[in-house]
């Protein structure tokens, strides 16, 4: 249970649940962070603050300690601290404002939201903190929130500045969290890549100076996601400490890690300062995204775990099943039709498919990616009667109806640009920079908001939508508003992504049963923020099923397998020209949410039979492959052509071992895995042959099929023998794994 206690004479609020502590001290007005890990019954301050005057000390309040060397919780430049801070306010002589002192706190149960239209995690059974600071000449007050979530050992902080004066203040850097620690024996973990190239795993130890991972392309991106891990130098998948960090965040950001001239350490993550200026008027305050931090001290896996259940049990809209997908992307590219629809639904509903989803291409003018953005209306020679005639006609064969949209984009030949220039992101007097040949809608304006809000609506409603693909395919440039005076452009990018947040909600909340997949260009949008509104992600455009799964399996060191979706595709791939056994494409696509691109009428009667036994397998096993509990059994940051998952539900009855593998070795041999988690007092059937203890497994460990020939993939099934029988009509693995 979460808990929130102060010690009054110390002035010391210890936060902390069944499984995690959280000690802050207020030391002559400095808020400083006393600790930071596995549960403690009383904090009593054994581990002593270093008196640290040193040559160029600046002379201040905080003697006999340094403000270069206390671990604060929230500084700011040029005050006496020097290392990376955690905000920036000019007043208006254009200075900036000095050191925050403490001045009262609240304790509050639950997750009191800052501001309504930012994600925020639910913590019915949590407790939150609200410090508030403000500097000397009370120009400036900021409170910091802290809450516990539940019996998770999850930390949220969030920020909010106010303004005391009756003139505007300007935020030029805004951290939603800052956590400094007295040594710097850490190892960063960090997720990077590109388009096509997502959640590559680099992990390298921290070093004197700073190492910054961030975004100023209007949303997460690709590049980098954010979060981060700092691990110890010894942790590994199974044992060790870490500590995780992310935001609930889907636009620009960054986040520094540095080691100062005494070895300490510091982590500082926040809003992007590079195009960010904020005008701090009186009385409107001014809130930072929601942040998180969890810890472990049993490894990765575990801080996986921990996050998997932070955004599955608090960020995510409420569970639903999610549905077997037939996407026509890859059968017709843009030139999608009612006729080719309605031919692909009876052969689609044969394979197993419970949702079909019309891609691009389906509004007017729209050819190719110079097509008109921003109308959404059908178009009237691929539909002559509408898209609503197709949603029936789905529908009656009990299957769903989906649809792809981008709406936060608009083509300059559009009868929606035609009306409204000024509703585009520009920059006064300069030619439009174009990516993929569309610009994009100023989200800053509420009247844009509402628009897509409108429009977004009727397209659901009057077409009966059970789902929308949500797609974002360009980043920003000339972030500039056209309504927004000259002081407040560096405003654009936050007032965009929290009205980005806006329309889906309203979204969510006028349809609760649509489902939203998220979607920019594949995964460069996969961050806390879009979990928060949509439920499932288009992980990456890059559809080859060996490369997906190292993509999946960077992604899974912080968010759930039920957000992945992979589908079965065509080989040679589209994108890299691969050749990929069928079995592989099969096994590697049941994993997350499963579906297929390729037409379905002109997949070979092998093909055929391999994804329909494929989706009939995930349908029986649904529950531990859309839920389940992963585990991952190799090195997430090592040898990556490998990529080893242990699939679970959570009671440990029934397991699957996914395997996938590059190009083979010349000199084959087994490869022996311990599966580490099963429950040590259950006994498991192995692929209906042979039996084996759960304590046996886990330490010994079991022999993995041999792979036969490059990018080969396994699968094998575990069930606890007395707790689950197995039903005598469930699909088996060889009707997909003998295909060939």
């Amino acid at each position: 249970m979460a808990n929130i206690e102060y010690d009054p004479e110390r002035q010391l609020f210890h936060l902390h649940n069944d499984t995690f502590s959280y000690v802050i001290q207020v030391i002559r007005g400095y808020l400083v962070k006393r600790y930071c890990g596995p549960a403690l019954d009383h904090f009593s301050g054994t581990a002593k603050l270093e008196d640290f005057s040193h040559a160029f000390n600046i002379q201040n309040d905080a003697a006999p300690y340094s403000l270069t060397t206390l671990p604060l919780e929230y500084s700011t430049l040029m005050g006496g601290d020097y290392r990376t801070p955690a905000y920036a306010v000019r007043n208006g002589h254009g200075q900036l404002i000095g050191n925050l002192k403490f001045d009262h706190y609240q304790i509050l149960a639950g997750n009191e939201s800052f501001n309504g239209t930012l994600p925020t995690a639910r913590t019915p059974h949590g407790q939150t903190l609200i410090i508030t600071m403000h500097d000397e000449t009370q120009t400036l007050a900021v409170r910091l929130k802290y809450t516990i979530v539940g019996d998770l050992p999850v930390l949220l902080k969030q920020v909010e500045y106010r303004n005391l004066t009756d003139t505007t203040l300007t935020i030029t850097h805004a951290a939603s969290l800052q956590l400094d620690f007295d040594d710097h024996a850490y190892d960063l973990i960090t997720l990077t890549g590109a388009h096509l190239n997502e959640a590559k795993v680099t992990r390298q130890p921290l070093t004197p100076g700073k190492k910054s991972i961030g975004s100023n392309y209007g949303a997460s991106g690709p590049q980098g996601v954010p979060a981060t891990i700092l691990a110890a130098p010894a942790t590994n998948e199974f044992a060790g400490e870490a500590l995780g960090v992310t935001l609930l965040w889907s636009g620009n950001f960054n986040y520094t890690a540095q080691v100062d001239q005494f070895d300490n350490s510091r982590l500082v993550m926040g809003l992007n300062p590079e195009l960010f200026a904020w005008q701090l008027k009186p009385g409107k305050p001014f809130v930072t995204p929601e942040a998180a931090v969890a810890y472990t001290n049993d490894g990765l896996n575990d801080l996986s775990r921990i996050f998997h259940r932070f955004f599955a049990d608090h960020v995510m809209p409420l569970p639903r099943k999610n549905l077997i997908e037939y996407n026509t992307w890859e059968t017709t590219y843009f030139d999608v039709s009612e006729a080719k629809i309605l031919a692909e639904i009876p052969k689609a509903e044969e394979l197993g498919v419970e949702l079909l989803v019309i891609d691009d291409g389906w509004f007017k003018n729209r050819p190719n990616d110079a097509g008109q953005l921003g109308d959404w209306v059908p178009d009237p020679v691929k539909f002559p009667h509408g898209l609503r005639p197709v949603a029936d006609a789905i529908h009656a064969r009990g299957l769903a109806f989906g649809l792809w949209v981008e709406p936060e984009m608009i083509s300059e030949n559009s009868e929606l640009y035609a009306t409204h220039p000024d509703w585009a992101m520009q920059y006064v007097g300069q030619k439009p920079l174009r990516s993929r040949n569309q610009l994009i809608l100023d989200l800053s304006q509420r009247i844009v908001q509402d628009h897509l809000i409108t429009v977004l609506t009727n397209l659901v409603r009057d077409n009966h939508i059970d789902y929308l693909k949500w797609d974002y395919n360009r980043h920003f440039s000339q972030p500039g508003s056209p309504v927004l005076p000259p002081d407040q452009q560096g405003e654009v990018g936050y007032r965009y992504t929290r009205g980005l947040y806006r329309v889906l909600k309203t979204l969510r909340d006028t349809f609760p049963k649509l489902l939203i997949e998220n979607c920019s260009s594949g995964g460069g949008r996969l961050d806390g923020g879009m979990i928060a509104y949509t439920d499932q992600t288009w992980t990456s455009d890059f559809t080859d099923p060996v490369y997906r799964m190292k993509i999946m399996n960077g992604f899974s060191l912080f968010f759930p397998l039920k957000i992945f979706v992979s589908h079965f595709t065509a080989s040679p791939n589209l994108q890299d020209a691969r050749l990929t056994p069928l079995h592989t494409r099969a096994l590697l696509s049941l994993v997350g949410i499963t579906g297929i691109e390729c037409p379905p009428s002109q997949l070979s009667p092998a093909e055929a039979a391999a994804v329909k036994a494929s989706f009939a397998f995930y349908k029986a096993n649904r529950k531990e492959l859309q839920n389940g509990l992963l585990f991952r059994l190799r090195p997430s940051h090592v040898n990556q052509d490998e990529v080893c998952w242990l699939i679970t539900n959570a009671a440990k009855t029934k397991a699957l071992v996914l395997t996938s593998v590059g190009v083979t070795s010349p000199i084959p041999h087994y490869q022996h895995v311990l599966l580490h988690y099963l429950d040590p007092r259950l006994s498991y059937q192995i692929d209906n042959t042979k039996n084996a203890t759960g304590l046996e497994l886990n330490h010994a460990g079991v022999t993995l099929p041999l792979a036969h020939g490059d990018f080969s993939a396994t699968l094998m099934e575990l069930t606890a023998v007395t707790n689950l029988p197995q039903p005598t009509a469930a699909p088996t693995l060889d009707q997909i794994t003998t295909q060939s």
